[in-house]
């Protein structure tokens, strides 16, 4: 049987010492909720639903045992109740960070990460009666970016001729919305469309044989990748459908991306990107 490992920025929070322990990884398995709400018009009956919903920042709460106990032996000390408060202000450090970065794993499987910090609410400590000393720790967290992420880049290749609608095989296991995408379009090619959905992205131009345009469709940055230097115009680029360049939704059926391009004959792009997840 599977058993869980969590780790964060680099600390074990299942250490085989016992110093401290996850009671329970249902938390991390929260997700986001849906930002926005339908429109009420008065006299109507039921509310007019608003399209094309955003995901809130997911919140989450872990919640830890801690024992008065040495930390990196896991032997009893004189004083459990002193070592329990250091323990606890150890624990607290791990979370203190500007960024927390949650990496959670199974034992027969890769792992996905979950970058978050410290909500607004303080942790909460109970003590209790027992020997050695022990308390409870929960540490409210928040997720600016919802979705859990592999740790592993894929890449989707795409070539044909104009019109070629490949179906997205390298990303088919993720669950989440992805919008952190690197978009290689491949020289030669003239005037590249992409369109997956409502989503497009277009370069208005041609990229000529040995050269590359590598769009980052988070940080809006035009590059020229690993093929012959050359200056992207990022005022080429026209994208509609959402506040990023574009995005891979893998609730859409069929899950595929169409390329699209003038001149004739055959061009090829990639896109390149970590697959996302609602659950650790």
């Amino acid at each position: 049987m599977s058993s869980h490992q969590l780790a964060a920025n680099g600390h074990d929070l299942m250490p085989t010492t016992g110093w401290c322990w996850l009671e329970d990884f249902s938390s991390l398995a929260v997700g986001p909720g849906i930002r926005g709400s339908n429109v009420t018009v008065p006299r109507l009956h039921g509310d007019i639903r608003t399209a094309n919903k955003r995901y809130t920042a997911t919140e989450l709460v872990l919640p830890f045992w801690v024992k008065g106990i040495d930390p990196a032996t896991g032997a009893m000390v004189a004083d459990s109740e002193r070592q329990l408060s250091l323990n606890i202000d150890r624990l607290k450090r791990i979370f203190a960070g500007a960024n927390v970065q949650l990496v959670h794993s199974w034992d027969d499987e890769g792992s996905r990460i979950l970058n978050v910090e410290l909500a607004a609410e303080p942790p909460t400590v109970i003590w209790h009666r027992s020997a050695p000393a022990a308390a409870t720790l929960a540490v409210p967290l928040v997720a600016p970016e919802p979705f859990w992420a592999d740790e592993e880049q894929y890449t989707q290749e795409l070539v044909g001729p104009s019109g070629t609608s490949v179906e997205l095989t390298e990303f088919a296991d993720a669950t989440a919305p992805m919008t952190d995408l690197l978009v290689t379009f491949l020289g030669p090619i003239s005037n590249p469309l992409l369109v997956h959905g409502d989503r497009t992205v277009q370069w208005h131009g041609v990229i000529p044989a040995g050269r590359q345009l590598v769009l980052n469709t988070t940080t809006f940055q035009a590059s020229a990748g690993t093929g012959t230097p050359w200056s992207p115009d990022l005022r080429q680029v026209e994208w509609a459908g959402g506040p990023n360049w574009f995005e891979l939704d893998p609730t859409r059926t069929p899950f595929e991306v169409e390329l699209s391009h003038t001149g004739g004959g055959a061009a090829a792009a990639r896109i390149t990107a970590a697959r996302k997840y609602f659950n650790p």
